[in-house]
């Protein structure tokens, strides 16, 4: 208990970064938890709303407009943002853990737990702008052999 009395700032880091390490892989393991709506969904509504408003023009009325819905509460953008800002704040807390000359270990500590967040968090990017790029060249490649 004493260390942690005598390296605060490092060990809040630590606690930030662990925490913010749980998180993402809670959200990674068992999420999304708001999935986006259907595409067929939003295109249906897009072609009501036009025909709605095309009705109304040809009767000569005014087209109503229609009131985009209010968004409702993210529960998976305020665990990715929540995640990254602990992220950074555990390497902030580290830092200035250093400047203070604080213990090796809780900083070392601080810096691995923020580190491993932002690096989870870049390498699920990495692997799903590679995805991407894998179907696109897919299906051009699908595209080309019938056509060509």
């Amino acid at each position: 208990m004493d260390t942690l009395l005598h390296n605060k700032w490092s060990a809040s880091g630590m606690l930030f970064g662990a925490i913010s390490l749980l998180i993402v892989t809670f959200h990674f393991t068992f999420g999304p938890f708001n999935p986006p709506p259907k595409l067929d969904h939003i295109v249906a509504e897009q072609v009501s709303a036009l025909k709605r408003g095309v009705i109304a023009g040809l009767r000569g009325q005014e087209p109503k407009s229609v009131l985009p819905e209010k968004r409702h509460f993210n529960l998976d953008g305020l665990l990715t943002g929540g995640s990254i800002g602990m992220a950074i704040l555990a390497l902030f807390t580290a830092f200035i853990g250093g400047l203070r000359k604080e213990n090796a270990w809780c900083r070392n500590g601080a810096l691995l737990f923020g580190g491993a967040t932002l690096a989870l968090h870049a390498l699920l990017l990495g692997i799903t702008l590679v995805t991407c790029l894998i179907v696109l060249l897919s299906i051009l490649t699908v595209v080309a052999f019938f056509l060509g």
